[in-house]
């Protein structure tokens, strides 16, 4: 009877320090940094609309080094891509973008 709460003890631990793939690493970084930028506009996607194309990132000790090549379409102006840099949290809580 004592086991089976110490196998799902277990199994939870090697659940939790699963290492993602690159692809799904990417595809994290990626939604993260796209929450981000609608956060900043109140999710409201009738005036700007984001599309972020490809990051290039390096993984540090306490967070993911990014760069990204979004793409961002305002109404009543020009489409434009562009780049953005950011510092992302190994949790993908937090965004801190470099200028």
């Amino acid at each position: 009877m004592k086991k089976i709460p110490m196998l799902f003890v277990v199994v939870v631990l090697f659940a939790c320090n699963r290492n993602m793939s690159p692809e799904e690493l990417e595809t994290k970084l990626k939604s993260t940094m796209t929450d981000y930028l609608y956060k900043g506009v109140n999710y409201d996607s009738s005036k700007v609309k984001y599309r972020v194309q490809e990051v290039t990132y390096y993984i540090d000790k306490d967070y993911y080094d990014c760069e990204f090549k979004v793409f961002m379409s305002v109404k009543g102006s020009k489409d434009t891509v562009g780049g953005m840099r950011a510092n992302i949290s190994k949790d993908f809580a937090k965004v801190l973008r470099s200028y």
